[in-house]
């Protein structure tokens, strides 16, 4: 594979001075980069089924970008075009007014740099509401979250915006709790691997008077 460069995703490295590193594992991503376009397995539910472009730690297999494929070249020849999220049916109901917060909270966090694709699709496929349930229901944390977070900007997550008082008629309790959960583990930096432990621990003394 030709040399790639991630330029929407948190692969680069904090204060390192050897190069990006994973987020997750902390492996350098020049010998781990890894990429490759997949396709969504049929189910019953509604989400988009177009190829996307996978980029991930070959180390850990962490993901650090997951977009809709490029149509026009290659998978990582240049920058995917944005995808605007669309107007909501009503902009007038809860549901409505949602899908424009949100509109409103990606076009802020492109402005520092980062192209939240995933949850634009979901967004323009099932509405603001909708894919903001199926995150919760399946588990799914956004990687623009824990980037937000490292960033001191948690007021611009999706779970953040879940607990507002003014979308309590959109989520139940049970929702909005998970959203309060997610952003409170976006906050903890991972843990590094056990083998780096190991090495950094200081070797025991050997017996004697």
């Amino acid at each position: 594979m030709e040399r790639l460069r991630v330029t929407v995703e948190n692969a680069t490295s904090e204060g390192s001075s050897h190069g990006p590193v994973c987020p997750h594992c902390r492996d350098p991503l020049r010998s781990n980069l890894r990429q490759e376009q997949v396709t969504p397995h049929e189910t019953t539910d509604p989400g988009p089924r177009l190829p996307m472009t996978l980029t991930y730690c070959g180390s850990c297999g962490w993901t650090l970008h997951l977009a809709p494929a490029r149509a026009d070249g290659p998978a990582g020849h240049g920058l995917a075009a944005y995808e605007e999220v669309a107007a909501p049916a009503d902009e007038q109901t809860l549901e409505g007014q949602f899908q424009l917060r949100c509109r409103d909270l990606i076009g802020e966090i492109r402005s520092l740099g980062f192209n939240p694709n995933v949850w634009v699709a979901m967004i323009n496929s099932l509405g603001a509401a909708g894919a903001a349930r199926k995150f919760l229901a399946d588990h799914h944390m956004l990687v623009v979250t824990p980037w937000l977070v490292r960033r001191g900007r948690p007021e611009l997550t999706l779970e953040n915006e879940i607990g507002q008082p003014r979308w309590s008629g959109l989520f139940t309790d049970d929702e909005r709790a998970e959203a309060a959960r997610r952003l409170a583990r976006a906050g903890k930096t991972p843990a590094r691997r056990r083998g780096w432990l190991r090495a950094r621990r200081a070797p025991k003394r050997s017996g004697g008077s």
